[in-house]
């Protein structure tokens, strides 16, 4: 299954809305990770057909989760904002959230960085920012492939009318 990863789009959903758009007709759902939720129900409200998972972040005071568990082709993906398991210090906390929980993968966002990353046995993915990255870089969000054996991902980047691949990774 084919996911689009968002996070941190704070209100200005306008490039939110120009990916899904773009990639509407090559994924199946598309995860909001937090900041803005009211963005990802407004998303979802456009985008209907495709499945859609989302938590509240930080600066969120509307009604939702502050965590989910999905179950996408047979794997547990643990789906934070990443502030209440303090990832902007260490992704320890994410770590023992998702095991807990027992998922194999734990997507987050709250940093506005993106990140591939495997520790003690979870692989760790953040889409960045599509509002506000912190890195310097251009806006970005991701794309996971999921299947019973194996979980791919891929960060892409705005780059002026068309998208850049900045980072990639393979469980």
């Amino acid at each position: 299954m084919k996911i689009l990863v968002m996070s941190d789009t704070h209100r200005m959903i306008k490039y939110a809305d120009r990916v899904l758009k773009d990639f509407e007709n090559k994924i199946d759902g598309f995860i909001h990770l937090g900041d803005c939720i009211d963005d990802a129900y407004e998303l979802h409200r456009r985008y209907n057909k495709l499945r859609f998972w989302a938590v509240k972040g930080n600066c969120d005071y509307t009604e939702g989760r502050t965590f989910t568990v999905a179950n996408i082709d047979g794997r547990r993906i643990y789906i934070c904002h990443g502030h209440r398991e303090d990832v902007r210090y260490d992704r320890l906390r994410l770590v023992y959230s998702a095991k807990e929980h027992n998922c194999t993968c734990a997507l987050y966002g709250h940093t506005h960085i993106g990140d591939i990353d495997s520790y003690g046995g979870v692989y760790i993915f953040n889409p960045g920012s599509l509002s506000m990255p912190r890195d310097g870089l251009t806006k970005t969000f991701g794309l996971l492939d999921i299947t019973k054996d194996k979980i791919s991902a891929e960060i892409l980047g705005i780059d002026g009318i068309g998208y850049k691949t900045m980072m990639k990774g393979l469980t």
